[in-house]
Parts: C-alpha cells; sequence; structure tokens
C-alpha cells in the first residue's frame, strides 16, 4: 500500500507539471523576463524535493520515533511511512521563495503559478489514495478529501480569477490559500483529536506559526501598501 501511495505521488507530480506548463506557458511577465518553460520545470522538480524533504522532517519532528535516528530511517518513507502535509506545502513555498529571490523571478507570481497548479491537483491525490484504499480511510483523511475539492474550486474559480484580473497583487493568492489552508488543518486536527491534541506538537505549531504569518504579509501586501500610497 506504501509503495501504491509513492506511485500515485509521482502519477500526480506529472499532473501537477502539466498544470503548471498550461498556466505558465503564455504568462506575459514570464516571457518579458525571458523566464522560459525549462527554467519553471527545474523549479518545479527542485520544490518537489525541497517539500519532501520538509514534509518527512516535520512528520519526525511532530512524531518521534527510534526508528529515525538514523538516515536510513529518515529517507526510506517508503519502508518506515510518514510525511507532513503541512511541512511539504508551508516548506515547498518557503523553498520558490528563495529560489526565485536567488535567481531574480518575480516571487509572487511565481508562488502564484505554483500555487495554483498545485490545486488543481490536490484533489486528484487525496481520490486515488482513497480508490487505491478501497475506501477504508479514517475520518481525518476523508475531512481532508472533502476539503480539498472545497478549496480548489473556490481558489481556482473564485480567488484567482481576481488575481488574473489585477485586483490583487502577485503573491497575494499564495497567502490568503495558506492562510486558510493552515487554520484549517489547524482546525482539523484540533477537533479530530481534543483529548490528545497538543500546540507544542511542531507540525501545529508550524500551522500557527503560518497562519499569522501568512496574515501578516497579506495585510502588509494588500493594505497598508495601498493605505500608504494615497498618502
Amino acid at each position: 500500500m506504501i509503495l501504491i501511495n509513492f506511485v500515485i505521488l509521482i502519477v500526480c507530480f506529472f499532473i501537477f507539471l502539466y498544470n503548471l506548463y498550461f498556466v505558465s506557458k503564455e504568462d506575459i511577465l514570464l516571457i518579458r523576463r525571458d523566464i522560459l518553460i525549462n527554467k519553471i520545470f527545474n523549479l518545479a522538480i527542485l520544490s518537489a524535493i525541497a517539500s519532501l524533504f520538509f514534509a518527512r522532517l516535520f512528520y519526525i519532528l511532530s512524531y518521534p520515533n527510534q526508528i529515525f535516528n538514523s538516515l536510513l530511517g529518515f529517507v526510506a518513507f517508503t519502508y518506515h511511512p510518514g510525511l507532513s502535509l503541512m511541512g511539504a506545502i508551508a516548506g515547498g513555498l518557503l523553498f520558490i521563495s528563495l529560489y526565485s529571490k536567488y535567481k531574480n523571478y518575480p516571487i509572487g507570481r511565481i508562488l502564484d503559478l505554483f500555487t495554483v497548479s498545485l490545486l488543481g491537483v490536490l484533489p486528484i491525490v487525496y481520490i486515488l489514495i482513497f480508490i487505491a484504499s478501497l475506501g477504508k480511510t479514517d475520518t481525518v483523511f476523508n475531512i481532508f478529501l472533502i476539503i480539498s475539492f472545497i478549496i480548489s474550486l473556490v481558489f481556482i474559480k473564485g480567488v484567482y480569477k481576481l488575481s488574473e484580473k489585477g485586483e490583487l497583487k502577485d503573491g497575494s493568492f499564495s497567502l490568503i490559500f495558506l492562510t486558510v489552508f493552515s487554520l484549517l488543518y489547524f482546525l482539523i486536527m484540533l477537533f479530530s483529536n481534543l483529548e490528545d491534541f497538543s500546540f507544542l506538537k511542531v507540525e501545529n505549531l508550524l500551522s500557527f506559526v503560518v497562519i499569522f504569518l501568512s496574515i501578516g504579509l497579506l495585510v502588509n501586501q494588500e493594505v497598508m501598501n495601498k493605505f500608504l500610497s494615497k498618502k
């Protein structure tokens, strides 16, 4: 089953690459900056590796076990499963931001393109795993399955349209997604296990930090900058 889930992730990564190609190929800003699709794909592959690393790291920090004390235990996630979705998304977007800054790419636009591409494949990941598991998934997984469809629909059909029209600044789409996703993730983890929930668990702390950091950056970008520009 672990191997099947890994194959599903590989398949969905190629779907993600297609989504990324579709939204990036005619992007005017990327064309003006001479950022070709091969450069975007290079970033996608590197960010996938970074996401996998952070997903594993934050899972191990949140659920420590002697198995993970060795390098083999860390990298052999197909034998010793455990990945953090929150760690993957937050870590991946952080890597994309740092890499884009290093390469002098438009950080906000790059983040938005990667985020909308991710949203296009996120429900597919869950539904394929659900099918492969023959529907024998736990309550938390089923909640995330439903939430992934709702978030993807709302953001792709609603929020992203505002970004395309210029009503949101580049990067704001990604910040709104991070805020909403982190908040929902935190609440699901909280109410799915109230008795054993711990705010000090690394994964929960990460969600908490990402929520307020995203809100702060969003307010600074969409509210404060507009307020100061009027003066």
